[in-house]
């Protein structure tokens, strides 16, 4: 980062004598352009290793090293290996060497593997990441000195992870892909995501996050403060729902039972008779659910046929796609 960064606008000396003509020459206008071009320093951070001198192993970087990652606790990524306290060690590096910069960690995550949702959605190992790395982070701040800004996690949903696909999953969020026939494939054309059937429920390391933001401060994932994210028996009971109609209330029965969607819950939910503008055809409608997510069926009181709800705790309440909100207003026993 020494161009943009550093005093002279190139490259360290060294780097030169190393690298040679690897590296591109500035002219001494593009040099005035980059030295302190940037608004902040951006650091992708995932893992840490040992580094070790090795004069006969220059490696394509030629750093004269090899790494081992002897002690440290291993991701689904066989190239990640978690130790907070290699980030930290970073930042202060980072901050020591160009002047303080205001510094965001524009990456950092940990990967588990595909697993069904009940087994995926109770991540301790991607908890304990975080925790351990938000902890080193307020360590930088607070006793390096560092600027450190801001911290994004890697990543909000699972995704399609590079060369790994969907064997690999970086999520805070479990998402069912919905498995099935895309004629559009080249390969393996009967196991593709497909439309109209996916769903996603929170991970406890979601709501590891979501603790911490709404108390403030670092909370510990063992601790008797922090038990994960709600299950399926906070959707039992009655609901007000005065945004769409004042004093309509829907009543809520949950049955452990898989669905359409296989999402290991069933429920039977009846709207009162304020819920529906005019005589309704059928007051019963069905959702299923896993964890605090909701997908209901309102075809049959004339609404749409896969509305994707989830549970606010701050709220007590569900709070759907679209802007709708229900009132937990009572819980069945």
């Amino acid at each position: 980062a020494d161009p943009i960064w550093g005093p002279m606008g190139d490259y360290p000396p060294a780097m030169r004598r190393l690298y040679g003509d690897r590296l591109p020459n500035f002219t001494l206008e593009e040099k005035a352009l980059l030295r302190g071009s940037a608004d902040f320093f951006g650091l992708n951070h995932y893992g840490t290793a040992w580094a070790h001198y090795n004069e006969d192993h220059p490696g394509h970087d030629m750093a004269f090293i090899r790494l081992s990652e002897e002690g440290f606790q291993r991701a689904k990524s066989p190239w990640l290996f978690s130790a907070g306290w290699g980030l930290r060690k970073t930042l202060k590096y980072v901050s020591d060497r160009y002047g303080r910069p205001p510094i965001y960690v524009t990456e950092g995550g940990w990967s588990s593997g595909a697993m069904p949702p009940d087994e995926a959605v109770r991540d301790d190992t991607r908890v304990l990441y975080y925790a351990n790395y938000t902890s080193e982070m307020r360590k930088a701040i607070y006793e390096d000195n560092v600027d450190l800004r801001g911290y994004f996690a890697w990543s909000l949903l699972d995704n399609f992870e590079w060369d790994h696909g969907y064997r690999e999953r970086f999520g805070t969020t479990y998402n069912n892909f919905g498995w099935g026939l895309d004629q559009r494939s080249p390969l393996r054309k009967k196991s593709e995501p497909t439309a109209g059937v996916q769903w996603r429920r929170r991970k406890d390391s979601s709501c590891w996050f979501e603790a911490v933001w709404t108390q403030n401060s670092l909370v510990d994932p063992k601790g008797a403060g922090f038990t994960g994210c709600v299950d399926e028996s906070v959707f039992a009971g009655s609901f007000r729902d005065d945004q769409r109609h004042e004093g309509c209330i829907w009543h809520m029965n949950v049955v452990r039972q898989k669905g359409r969607l296989g999402m290991g819950h069933t429920a039977n939910i009846l709207g009162g008779p304020r819920c529906f503008d005019g005589p309704a055809l059928n007051r019963r409608v069905t959702a299923e659910l896993s964890g605090g997510s909701i997908v209901a069926d309102f075809s049959s009181a004339g609404g749409p046929a896969q509305l994707a709800g989830f549970w606010n705790t701050q709220k007590s309440g569900v709070d759907w796609a679209g802007g709708g909100f229900w009132k937990a207003i009572a819980q069945s026993a």
